[in-house]
């Protein structure tokens, strides 16, 4: 199968999402320790097993490992990953072309609508990572409401709860493709930044 591809950064608000790499092991130690990632992460690792982690992703042609850095922080994370060679694939009806993601935003950045715009921004660039996708899913939490209403915003549509090993989960689903939000309902205009996190 052909490999996820990341092949331009996202700049959005100063903030850049790119492909993570082991140097960003202690940003991402930092991030999946604050408690409201944690709860539903459950990955506040040593920076060591984050930098395997990493290097892991960096040789798995199925997953992305991005990180959102302002400056050398770390302010998010996101992860793409094929659906089809997932745990969730063996859970939900999905095509070989589906692809899913899961995200976290720092403290710091939460609040203002940057989830959903990040968010949007791997919508928009779907068929980049993967020629031919033809759907993004997400599966924030059941009890998640931050995550349902960041994915939402970014014109997710809500499928149902799915019983996955780890938790009960919400799916969500969009189609690929630009998503331009009405600016009255959601604090902002203008196109996203055409280069892709619990909110």
């Amino acid at each position: 199968m052909t490999a996820l591809t990341w092949s331009r950064d996202l700049v959005l608000e100063g903030l850049v999402l790119r492909l993570a790499a082991p140097a960003d092991a202690e940003g991402l130690a930092a991030l999946m320790a604050e408690p409201d990632v944690e709860q539903w992460w459950h990955q506040a690792w040593e920076p060591e097993r984050w930098a395997e982690c990493i290097s892991g992703f960096l040789e798995d042609p199925d997953s992305l490992a991005l990180a959102l850095t302002e400056g050398d922080r770390v302010t998010g994370y996101v992860e793409v990953y094929r659906v089809a060679t997932d745990v969730l694939g063996r859970h939900i009806s999905h095509t070989r072309t589906d692809l899913g993601m899961h995200l976290a935003l720092a403290e710091g950045v939460r609040g203002r609508g940057l989830g959903a715009r990040l968010i949007s921004g791997v919508r928009e660039r779907a068929q980049q990572i993967l020629d031919g996708c033809g759907r993004l899913v997400a599966e924030p939490d059941l009890r998640n409401q931050r995550s349902h209403r960041a994915f939402a915003e970014a014109g997710f549509q809500a499928i149902g709860a799915v019983q996955l090993p780890d938790k009960t989960a919400w799916l969500m689903a969009a189609e690929p493709g630009l998503f331009q939000p009405h600016p009255a309902r959601h604090g902002f205009a203008g196109a996203f930044g055409r280069k892709g996190a619990q909110p």
